[in-house]
């Protein structure tokens, strides 16, 4: 299979590790270091709040709110301090500027924390860095909901079988590979860029 354009996920993938991010918050705040991952996966009011932000039927604001009272933390400006070790991870944009150059069009496409003053994709120019940005809460919709990855396909101007999709979060995977998308799990950044490449140049 050939494929065409390259679809990534924002946190984790463009930016360095999200999951561990989060889990330095909670030892800074002495929590246990898996509390604001259980609060959004395994609560289910911590679910319903993700779901909200992420599609923009909550507020950022009213979603800090309910996960600072879920894993018993202040509130006040939680997401920016969560997530306050993300920064740009090098190798992947350094991919994304070469794989462009080269005539592959490359997307993002992310779920949301809303908005509100924390905005994570600050700083990272994301129009000019990249050929399409579909995010959560402006398009209503969320990963994995296959709608969305179409999205980002169409964006692309390109069919879904002619992506490679990106992510750090295994459950969005299944989604975009049943709409014939190859998919990587991202979770080491030479072994994710090497399979990238891989997946672009066989024949």
């Amino acid at each position: 299979m050939s494929y065409r354009g390259l679809i990534l996920d924002f946190g984790g993938v463009v930016t360095t590790d999200f999951y561990g991010a989060l889990q330095a918050f909670c030892l800074r705040q002495g929590l246990p270091p898996d509390a604001f991952v259980r609060a959004l996966r395994d609560m289910p009011e911590g679910r319903k709040a993700l779901a909200g932000v992420e599609t923009g039927l909550i507020s950022q604001r009213a979603y800090e709110k309910t996960i600072a009272r879920l894993i018993g933390a202040d509130d006040e400006d939680l997401l920016g301090r969560a997530l306050a070790d993300l920064k740009p991870r090098p190798e992947v944009l350094d991919m994304v500027a070469h794989l462009r150059v080269g005539g592959i069009p490359v997307g993002v496409l992310s779920n949301s924390w809303g908005t509100g003053d924390y905005d994570p994709y600050r700083g990272y120019d994301l129009q000019a860095n990249f050929d399409a940005v579909v995010i959560s809460d402006q398009v209503r919709l969320r990963k994995p909901d296959p709608k969305i990855y179409l999205r980002a396909a169409d964006a692309l101007g390109l069919a879904p079988g002619e992506c490679i999709f990106v992510d750090d979060t295994a459950a969005n995977l299944p989604a975009a590979q049943e709409l014939g998308m190859a998919v990587v799990y991202f979770t080491d950044t030479t072994a994710g860029i090497a399979k990238i490449d891989r997946l672009l140049h066989a024949a």
